[in-house]
């Protein structure tokens, strides 16, 4: 193992509570509750996709750049304040980086959402390379493009790449790239943990483990 790619929401970031609380607000408004299989099909999209998958999907009449400006109003704060890493994973990336292990994120989120949280956790600087939803040409995290770009900014093959992850979709893109996953633990998705289980090489229900 050379380098370790870690995602963001869910996986080290207990961050998951702001975007539910961001969709039944959105919804809200508009007089509909929040769709049964809303959060899992935009869970892997970038905040552009997911605001033009919501917006075609649900005949929403704002434009995709008013929805995404909505978003941005209710989660930034949260992002800028709130939001914390998960249990242990300061101490797991401390340890990763006293071994010479690069470093990486891989997320659909966008910077202003991760990086004042990476910097408020003081974990920003031991992170070599990033690889988010701003980037061009990188599809959803159906794809396993966005793991391939991140492993190519911390120059190692993908091969000798291990990914954290918490959802399924993400879990199987970056397998379908020959990398080994280790899925997450999240409540967010504790009706897929089995399968998300099943489909990872491993998997650990808080960093203490490691």
């Amino acid at each position: 193992m050379k380098a370790v790619i870690f995602d963001f929401d869910g996986t080290i970031a207990d961050s998951v509570y702001v975007w539910d609380k961001v969709d039944r607000d959105f919804f809200a408004v508009r007089g509909m509750e929040v769709p049964e299989d809303y959060c899992d099909a935009i869970s892997t999209m970038s905040f552009y996709n997911g605001a033009v998958y919501t917006k075609e999907k649900y005949n929403i009449k704002e434009s995709v750049g008013e929805i995404m400006s909505e978003w941005n109003s209710h989660a930034l704060e949260e992002y800028e304040n709130n939001v914390r890493l998960k249990p242990y994973v300061k101490n797991y990336i401390y340890r990763l980086k006293q071994r010479g292990i690069k470093i990486g994120l891989a997320t659909a989120s966008n910077p202003e959402f991760y990086l004042p949280v990476l910097r408020r956790e003081g974990v920003m600087g031991y992170f070599d390379a990033f690889a988010d939803g701003s980037d061009k040409n990188v599809r959803n995290k159906d794809f396993p493009d966005i793991y391939i770009l991140c492993a190519e900014r911390l120059g190692a093959e993908p091969a000798q790449c291990r990914v954290y992850e918490d959802v399924i979709k993400g879990v199987l893109s970056a397998k379908s790239a020959g990398m080994e996953v280790i899925a997450v633990y999240d409540s967010s998705n504790d009706s897929r943990w089995e399968e998300i289980k099943a489909a990872a090489d491993g998997y650990i229900m808080d960093f203490s483990e490691l």
